[in-house]
């Protein structure tokens, strides 16, 4: 039954934190608050958003800033509408002050009201035409101008702001001095038309960015992502996007929280570094509330869903979106310090030119010259119409830094496993020191130590593992190491399992099988050496095919070296036997020279600064935990969507297909995306320069000046859309490549498992 309350005013008891709100309607379990000040402050609104989630009764929230509306869904048995009303009364004041962590929400973007963002601009425009172009004597000069100046208002407070808090003059201020100027003069209509002007710029960049966030919505949304819910007593792996409020789900030690909610049961440590930036984990046990986003690191908890959508994985990319800086290109930068530079000439320069002439409009044409606002526009656009158009062709990119470093690049090293191959490794033969040790025993060891490893080749060791009928053991130890291997402890015993550089540095010798087996040496297949007590059992020799679409990459690489001045060199960084690099660098057809084996996670770092120092721009593809300190040190990095979760979070950009073709795709992204900041650039800076010079030397009307300086900067935003107004065409690869047929691979024959023990 609804009850309609009688709207009323309720004020805290906490002078400094006065906070007016009706609360106007209830059902149960539903009630609807009037807040005035959500529509008046942003940042109030995200601030409150985060603080009622967080109460325990509340089950979700949902915010219309505009409307002034917050509406709270709760458990209608779990609390009284009085102490609701209380602890609202005491979340809105404690908004006002709580400091929310970093990242922890996703920013409150409403959709464009084109009537509220240009209805006061537009309305000033017609106004100062009918009281001065058509000369209405029914529009009081006065109020014109107050129109005028209340449409101008908010762009002069925002200049002001900026100079305040940044402490410096930002070359806005010559567009706030030039339109006031205008104002005080009479002439209405060129400050009129210029703020309408601008504010449909800025307009048009915020649509970018939500056309932007839907394509990456429904990017996410229709990924197969799946977690472990509770469902009739039973744990069963359900679609993300199945997920309800209400429902019960499991989450297990090393996975992230895919929701947000309170904890039925369980405890656990979880790390919030990347929501709250403190490095120190949060224990969490029964009846706490825990975030999405956040990592379990251990323990085992069951988690009632409060909250869904926008903080789950979906939830987390968009959060990346709002908060990644995607006009920090270098071209805005100096086009914003030489807009910057030359704020002090122009007004010296309009002093003495209104000295010399005594003519006003010629000593204001310098204050004309503001071309980093457009520029401060049109950026944005291109990068946000670019991360659009990437996003409906599979390829998720940060920001405008990484399009602006991805077209530089000269330099790309792939990491081999997993990366230029498929990460479906198979066990070619397993090799024993002597006859006393079986095949059985090599792979039970190998198996129980790997079992718990997400790396391709621990799933093919298991495969093998499984089908000779192996019963895998419990570990009383375990430790992986980085680039190496596993250290851990059965039965008591010490065993390894890893790679030759994990054997060398325990001790333990391998020349003994190697002595045994010559063919170890000289064939193209990787190994794994398995040790017990310090003595060497066995090796286990696998092979791992290249992706299909490997060949074509780095033909298609070689061909853009040919076709153009800007060459980009590839190259093979792998912890893989000489052999296999060698191997793979030839079928590849990548210089012997620019494969670089054996390399630990500190080695591909230091060969990254090596080019760095050449100055080259290195781009780095990578998918596994081992490539993550690479990828940070790389110019720009790239990563697949199937790879570690510490792998996409490093990455500039992912490859949601995990298609490598994607990889040749974004460059060409990034070099078109490049081109056309650089016409937007021109579009903008001579229009502006050719006004001011134009009004100074012969005195251009104002009204000209505004149209060609400011609709430059239309011009250019418009010419930033071109890629999401055209979705069904490839607006930028400029040729396809033919599909040849693929080279024989050699190492990526998968053999059958061979038991060979002495």
């Amino acid at each position: 039954m609804s009850t309609k309350l009688n709207s009323r005013t309720i004020v805290s008891s906490d002078p400094p934190n006065r906070m007016n709100y009706q609360l106007v309607h209830t059902v149960p379990g539903r009630c609807r608050f009037r807040v005035p000040r959500l529509r008046q402050e942003q940042a109030y609104a995200n601030r409150l958003n985060w603080v009622v989630e967080s109460l325990n009764f509340v089950i979700s929230i949902r915010i219309n800033a505009i409307a002034e509306s917050l509406v709270i869904y709760y458990a209608p048995n779990t609390i009284t509408l009085e102490d609701l009303e209380t602890a609202i009364a005491l979340a809105l004041n404690r908004a006002t002050t709580d400091e929310v962590p970093v990242g922890a929400i996703v920013e409150y973007r409403p959709e464009i009201n084109w009537v509220e963002r240009l209805g006061l601009p537009v309305t000033s425009l017609g106004l100062a035409i009918a009281a001065q172009q058509l000369a209405f004597p029914v529009v009081p000069t006065l109020l014109v101008g107050g129109v005028v100046i209340a449409a101008s208002l908010p762009f002069i407070v925002r200049t002001i702001e900026t100079t305040l808090k940044e402490k410096r003059l930002d070359a806005d201020i010559l567009d706030a001095l030039w339109m006031t100027l205008y104002t005080v003069k009479g002439d209405f209509v060129a400050p009129s038309l210029m703020v309408s002007l601008m504010e449909t710029g800025e307009a048009l960049r915020d649509t970018t960015a939500r056309v932007n966030e839907r394509e990456v919505s429904q990017l996410v949304g229709g990924m197969n992502q799946t977690i472990r819910v509770e469902r009739g007593g039973q744990e069963q792996w359900v679609p993300v996007d199945s997920v309800k409020i209400g429902d019960r789900v499991v989450v297990c030690a090393g996975e992230r929280l895919p929701v947000s909610g309170r904890v039925l049961r369980g405890t656990g440590w979880i790390d919030e570094h990347e929501l709250t930036g403190e490095l120190a984990c949060v224990c969490c046990s029964e009846g706490q509330v825990v975030h999405a986003g956040t990592l379990l690191l251990d323990g085992k908890v069951c988690i009632l869903v409060k909250r869904i959508g926008k903080n789950t994985r979906l939830g987390l990319t968009l959060q990346l979106l709002h908060s990644a800086p995607v006009h920090d290109t270098r071209v805005e930068d100096y086009a914003a310090k030489l807009a910057n530079l030359a704020i002090a000439p122009s007004l010296i320069l309009g002093g003495i030119i209104f000295v010399l002439t005594r003519d006003v409009s010629r000593a204001l044409a310098p204050l004309h010259l503001d071309f980093s606002h457009g520029i401060r526009l049109s950026v944005p656009s291109t990068v946000l119409s670019a991360l659009t158009y990437a996003s409906r062709h599979g390829i998720y990119i940060r920001s405008g830094r990484a399009l602006e470093v991805l077209a530089r690049i000269d330099a790309i090293a792939f990491d081999k496993t997993g990366t230029l191959t498929q990460g479906n490794a198979a066990v070619k033969v397993v090799r024993t020191v002597n006859p006393r040790t079986s095949i059985k025993e090599v792979l039970t060891i190998a198996a129980s130590v790997e079992k718990d490893n997400k790396h391709p080749v621990a799933a093919a060791i298991l495969n093998a593992a499984a089908a000779k009928g192996v019963q895998l053991r419990s570990c009383e130890a375990w430790e992986y190491r980085v680039g190496a291997g596993i250290v851990a402890q059965i039965d008591g015993q010490q065993v390894l399992v890893g790679s030759h550089r994990l054997m060398q540095k325990e001790g333990i010798d391998t020349k003994v099988i190697h002595d045994r087996y010559p063919e170890l040496q000289t064939g193209y297949f990787s190994l794994v050496y398995v040790a017990r007590n310090g003595k060497l059992l066995g090796v286990i020799s696998y092979t791992d095919p290249l992706r299909s679409e490997a060949h074509r990459v780095i033909r298609q690489l070689r061909q853009s070296n040919s076709e153009s001045d800007h060459r980009i060199e590839t190259y093979i960084l792998t912890g893989d036997n000489p052999q296999v690099a060698q191997e793979v660098a030839a079928q590849l057809g990548i210089d012997a020279n620019c494969a670089h084996a054996e390399v630990l996670p500190q080695g591909k770092v230091r060969a990254i600064q090596h080019l760095q120092k050449q100055g080259k721009v290195v781009a780095f593809v990578g998918e596994g935990i081992n490539d993550v300190a690479a990828m940070a040190h790389a110019d720009v990095s790239i990563s697949i969507a199937s790879g570690s979760d510490m792998a996409r979070e490093t990455a500039d950009i992912v490859l949601l297909d995990d298609d490598l073709e994607g990889v040749i795709h974004s460059i060409e992204i990034a070099k078109r995306s490049m081109e056309i900041i650089y016409q937007n650039t021109a579009l903008v800076a001579v229009p502006n320069i050719g006004v001011v010079l134009a009004g100074i030397i012969f005195a251009l009307d104002p009204i000209l000046s505004v149209i060609i300086s400011n609709g430059s900067m239309i011009l250019a935003e418009l010419n930033s859309f071109r890629p999401l107004f055209d979705p069904g065409e490839d607006p930028f690869s400029k040729s396809k490549t033919p599909q040849h047929s693929e080279p024989k691979q050699m190492i990526a024959t998968e053999a059958p498992l061979i038991a060979e023990s002495a």
